[in-house]
């Protein structure tokens, strides 16, 4: 995997584009204040993108280069379908349903959903059936090797003891309290620092 800060803004097009839809009703079944919010400040997808922003070129080059992984805006509560659903007459694998309402704030409740994906997609490219980064698998060799690595950290006790909570929390905060993360779970942060949120780490292949 490639990537760079320079392509970056060009990946997250091609992520608006390809793989972020908004379901039919999300805005008009959302409270009146999620409602004002998303008609007048900013579209759902591009207040997504812009904490997205952060992330690593390379991480969002793998994403696009999977054939799973969606995020589907809904009035509903984020969650996280490794099977997907139907979608205008094709079945979308690996889907993000993401609250309109869990966006405002700090999105951490989106930010959630979002690090279920990508644990899904790192551990098996989204594979429906398949294991998440979280259970110890890993899409590539190196994958493989942070997929043990951070099952090896469930076991210490500094966060959930459910692998995809674990990971799923530890990805949220890593983006939101960077700094919080490492005196709580000092060696996640690392790892994460060091592995799938590093640009370097992706620039290794």
């Amino acid at each position: 995997m490639t990537g760079s800060d320079a392509g970056k803004p060009r990946l997250l097009r091609a992520l608006k584009r390809e793989r972020l839809h908004v379901e039919r009703g999300a805005l008009e079944g959302s409270p009146p204040e999620v409602r004002r919010f998303f008609e007048h400040v900013w579209a759902p997808a591009d207040l997504l993108l812009r904490r997205m922003g952060v992330w690593p070129a390379g991480l969002l080059d793998f994403w696009l280069q999977v054939p799973a992984g969606y995020v589907i805006f809904c009035r509903d509560a984020s969650a996280y379908l490794p099977l997907g659903l139907p979608w205008y007459g094709e079945h979308l694998h690996g889907v993000a349903r993401v609250s309109l309402a869990d966006l405002l704030g700090d999105g951490r409740p989106a930010l959630l959903a979002l690090a279920h994906l990508m644990d899904h997609l790192l551990g098996s490219r989204g594979e429906p059936e398949g294991p998440w980064l979280s259970d110890g698998a890993g899409a590539t060799p190196r994958l493989v090797e942070v997929g043990r690595r951070l099952q090896s950290l469930v076991s210490l006790g500094y966060g959930p003891d459910e692998p995809h909570c674990y990971f799923a929390s530890a990805f949220a905060t890593y983006w939101l309290d960077r700094r919080g993360l490492s005196v709580a779970d000092p060696h996640v942060e690392r790892l994460l620092r060091t592995t799938v949120c590093s640009e370097a780490f992706w620039r290794q292949g």
